[in-house]
């Protein structure tokens, strides 16, 4: 049996369904949606345990880290998984600087 060129389409169309009603939100998100939030910064010096409570407070999952005004770092919801989560760490004494990614590429 052979498919003439519409019912390939058609079973084509089938195999390829279109976007979702997620993919579709996703794609008309804009960077100024995604980034509509006031950055959360912290100094170098701060306590994990002060940042993270902080994030909490706030909602926020990224953390600027700032030293005299200049941006030295970024510490991410996944820097806590990875770095500070089933470690035998004093979040009280130990300082955002050990832990964030430091010098963020910036534009």
């Amino acid at each position: 049996m052979s498919l003439d060129n519409d019912e390939t389409d058609r079973v084509l169309e089938e195999e390829r369904p279109g976007p979702n009603d997620l993919e579709s939100a996703l794609v008309s998100i804009t960077l100024s949606d995604v980034v509509a939030h006031t950055p959360l910064v912290v100094e170098a010096n701060t306590s994990l345990a002060a940042v993270i409570e902080a994030m909490q407070r706030v909602d926020r999952g990224t953390v600027l880290v700032v030293e005299a005004g200049k941006l030295v770092g970024i510490f991410t919801e996944r820097d806590v998984l990875m770095k500070v989560a089933g470690h035998p760490i004093d979040l009280t004494q130990r300082k955002v600087s050990a832990f964030m990614t430091p010098d963020p590429v910036t534009p």
